[in-house]
């Protein structure tokens, strides 16, 4: 819908002046007067003639509404997550941070163009070279010869975790002549079949039910991690990790801090001992400076794909070449203190760490200074957009504009105030853009408006222009609506309408009942723990014991009689964290006695009787019939529709499921289980929905009236 857009702006003697400059590389130029949406539209107008466009701003909420609203006019956007980094080596379970930012690598290797959004401090870590990404890469061709020796240990390298069968993102497994790779920025694993040593087929494959999708004649595979080291790389960096460590050992000795001293040339001795065993170190992104010494930037990245496309403009005789990178700093004066901030926060950390032996100089050089990456932001074809017309410390636009845009006010679901100001603007000659949020609901409000004499229609062709006096109403989602009143131009969002604005899904963390135990590092000193031969005890912590001359980590279970249980660290899967019904402390039972086997048996017999009559229960059900219902209708897609939410794909089987088993003459009884946060109320209303518009009534059981309260309000919500 952007050139729905695109005619309006011009008509600005501002705009024209703003986009030349623009053009001509007269930039930095500082653009104020719009905020929220306006901004972004601004953002796109100028910024359109050249293929990449970086956007920067001071947070990640802002970030996201950038990235949100970008995308309904240029869908090539992508939003590029920053690292903290001062925490990001803490999680060192999860892949998804890694695997959004490896997902902007890909199309800034592959694409010719497109929006990056991220915040300053995305710009501030140190990474890799574009070319080393590039490199590292495996492509894969049908009719191929393998070694597969060698895509192991390159998979490895790459930071995949090899498997006994690809169940993630960022796994591999081997099994005779067949070898699956779950790519980090795919959303499917590939399955690649041999001949011998040569690739008889690629395929697609879903990892739960291992079926294949689609067939493929090649597939890239980009690495797993963001720190890729070939065998010398390693080699010349553990040279460095040693002599600074020894340098920073012999400082703490002079300074009479022996007990730093150990610290540091213990964790830097481990480390090294890792790396020459061959073993996986999450956190070695922390060493990159001693491993890599020609770092850069994400700015640098997007300079270096910038400079390879050149666009030469056809509507000047002069062949005048336009700038392959625009670079749109979203309120450049919020973005230096967020920097700075990022700076002060990291600097004074590793400078106690540093003091305290936990840490090596070199991982204290973790980021570019904030003036460093501030200044890189002044380029010729850079824009500074502000709310306000303000100095900018430090910031030296060649030239100033100012916008006359205005917000929108909410209607707060009023349609006859929304009706009036409508009436009023076609008076006055307003070009009126009305967005919604499905195109079943679209054509239902532009029929709605006739009624009340409005000129309102929905374009079949996204490209035709609104006229004077004339109502738009079509599909699309801003945050805010805008107004430009000197052009007499209003864009009008369902949000502004009906107060349903897109807002962002919390996930909540709780705390899973029974889950197993994959490191000792979820356990802590005095939890309680279930051994599946032993029973229930207290966890005491790791003890170091000696064993045939050889020194072993092994957890220590105490039990009721005073017992202790040793386990080897490396055998976790017998035990699982404790989680009882109730807040009670629980009775410890006695190591080797029999009451943890009269339990289990107990146990035994009660779900044998639960069985039992389970299976006799749903023998009945599947011989009776319920009632079935018809299949879905307008007014249920367009509910449907309405959701303000991207629905994942386990919520939209979970809702196929649900509707197949309401349109069955089966009696319908299904569970289902979601964290909070998840989706299941939805669930729930697409179900009500379609039970009431057969005439039958829903109710909705919940455990408390707290939870009552909020579901009514998100019935009602929905129901509008």
């Amino acid at each position: 819908m952007a050139e729905v857009f695109a005619n309006p702006l011009a008509e600005l003697a501002e705009y024209t002046d703003m986009k030349q400059d623009m053009d001509k590389g007269k930039g930095p130029i500082q653009v104020s007067g719009v905020t929220d949406s306006q901004k972004v539209h601004v953002m796109h107008e100028l910024s359109k003639d050249n293929p990449w466009r970086l956007v920067v701003t001071y947070d990640d909420n802002r970030a996201k509404e950038i990235y949100d609203d970008f995308s309904y006019f240029e869908p090539n956007t992508w939003l590029y997550p920053a690292r903290d980094l001062l925490f990001y080596s803490s999680d060192i379970h999860g892949n998804l941070l890694t695997r959004q930012r490896m997902q902007v690598f890909k199309h800034l290797l592959e694409d010719e163009g497109g929006v990056v959004v991220t915040t300053v401090d995305g710009l501030m870590d140190h990474l890799l070279p574009l070319s080393m990404i590039r490199e590292s890469c495996l492509n894969i061709m049908a009719g191929q010869t393998l070694d597969i020796e060698e895509i192991k240990t390159q998979l490895t390298n790459m930071g995949y975790e090899r498997m006994g069968q690809v169940d993630g993102m960022g796994q591999f497994s081997v099994r005779g002549g067949i070898l699956d790779v779950f790519p980090l920025t795919e959303e499917v694993p590939v399955r690649i079949e041999l001949w011998g040593d040569e690739v008889d087929s690629i395929r697609s494959f879903d990892a739960e039910s291992q079926r294949s999708i689609q067939q493929m004649d090649e597939v890239t595979i980009y690495p797993a991690a963001e720190l890729i080291l070939t065998k010398k790389d390693i080699e010349e960096g553990i040279l460095c990790l040693e002599a600074d460590e020894k340098k920073q050992e012999k400082a703490f000795r002079d300074q009479k801090k022996p007990e730093e001293a150990q610290r540091i040339r213990r964790a830097v001795g481990e480390l090294v001992e890792s790396l020459k065993e061959g073993f996986d170190v999450q956190t070695l992104d922390a060493y990159i400076r001693y491993f890599c010494k020609d770092t850069v930037s994400f700015l640098d990245y997007m300079k270096e794909v910038g400079a390879k496309v050149t666009l030469v403009s056809s509507a000047t005789e002069t062949g005048k070449q336009t700038s392959g990178l625009a670079l749109i700093l979203d309120e450049p004066q919020r973005m230096k203190e967020k920097a700075e901030t990022v700076e002060t926060e990291f600097r004074e950390s590793m400078s106690h760490r540093l003091e305290q032996g936990y840490i090596l100089p070199g991982q204290a050089d973790l980021l570019f200074a904030s003036k460093t990456v501030l200044a890189d932001c002044h380029t010729p074809h850079s824009i500074f957009m502000t709310g306000l017309d303000q100095r900018l410390p430090g910031m030296t636009p060649k030239a100033k504009y100012s916008l006359t845009g205005k917000n929108l006010n909410s209607y707060q679901n009023s349609f006859e105030i929304l009706i009036k100001d409508l009436t009023k603007w076609k008076k006055d000659g307003y070009r009126v853009v009305l967005l919604s949020a499905s195109r079943t609901r679209a054509s239902r409000l532009a029929g709605d408006l006739r009624e009340y004499d409005l000129r309102a229609f929905c374009p079949e062709d996204a490209g035709r222009p609104v006229a004077p006096g004339e109502i738009m109403v079509t599909y699309g989602k801003l945050h805010k609506g805008f107004e430009y009143p000197l052009i007499k131009f209003v864009v009008i969002t369902e949000g502004d309408m009906f107060g349903v604005e897109k807002r962002k899904k919390k996930r909540k963390k709780y705390n899973y009942e029974g889950k197993k135990i994959s490191s000792f590092s979820e356990l802590s000193v005095g939890d309680y723990v279930v051994h599946e031969s032993h029973g229930l005890g207290i966890y005491k912590g790791i003890e170091k014991i000696e064993q045939d001359h050889v020194i072993k980590d092994y957890i220590k279970v105490e039990y009721g009689d005073g017992g202790n249980l040793y386990l080897p660290a490396t055998r976790l899967e017998g035990i699982q964290k404790y989680a009882g019904a109730d807040a009670k402390v629980p009775k410890l039972n006695k190591l080797g006695g029999t009451e943890w086997t009269k339990t289990k048996t107990k146990v035994r017999t009660a779900v044998r009787e639960i069985a039992k009559e389970l299976v006799e229960l749903y023998a009945a059900r599947q011989d009776a019939e319920g009632f079935q219902y018809g299949p879905d209708t307008v007014w249920q897609k367009e509910f449907e529709e309405m959701f303000p939410y991207d629905e994942t794909d386990d919520q939209l089987t979970a809702i196929d499921d649900t509707k197949r088993d309401m349109e069955s003459k089966k009696i319908m009884d299904r569970l289902i289980c979601g964290d909070v946060g998840y989706g299941k109320t939805e669930i729930a209303l697409r179900a009500a929905f379609k039970a009431v518009q057969e005439e039958k009534q829903v109710v909705y059981l919940v455990p408390t009236t707290i939870l009552a309260q909020q579901i009514y309000n998100t019935f009602v919500q929905r129901m509008k």
